[in-house]
């Protein structure tokens, strides 16, 4: 079981996220999280195109479609996102928001939920997460 910042294999964790309108408000809101000691692998970059939420994250924040499995994504249904991401950000994600998503970790949940706030996030959520893919795995937890 990982016990660093990303989601543990096995029991899942919290996390924080919220909904950006636009790219210029994703990249800012990054840049106030990392400014502010959130580690680049407690942080998930998701968007509906994978080449935006790509260029967002850089080497400051991990992507899903970075986790090698997206042939695997597009040939079983639901293995995608998350379902309670999708549940919580999916018609926000269909208007082409980008989504912020970041583990508990260095920083607790209510302190990376007041970040959102200041950074303009909209639908600032928590909730606990099952393991997913939505994080770096342990053996890359290190710069993208």
């Amino acid at each position: 079981m990982a016990v660093s910042s990303y989601l543990p294999d096995t029991a899942g964790g919290a996390v924080v996220a919220a909904a950006f309108r636009d790219e210029a408000a994703a990249t800012a809101a990054l840049d106030l999280l990392r400014a502010s000691g959130v580690r680049h692998q407690d942080i998930s970059v998701v968007a509906r195109d994978g080449r935006l939420a790509d260029r967002i994250a850089g080497d400051r924040a991990w992507t899903p479609s970075r986790s090698g499995n997206s042939l695997l994504r597009r040939l079983l249904p639901g293995s995608g996102l998350p379902s309670a991401l999708r549940r919580r950000y999916g018609d926000a994600l269909r208007e082409r928001s980008v989504v912020l998503v970041v583990a508990e970790g260095g920083q607790p949940a209510d302190t990376i939920a007041a970040l959102f706030a200041q950074a303009k996030g909209e639908r600032i959520g928590s909730w606990w997460q099952p393991p997913a893919d939505l994080f770096a795995p342990p053996e890359l937890a290190g710069p993208f």
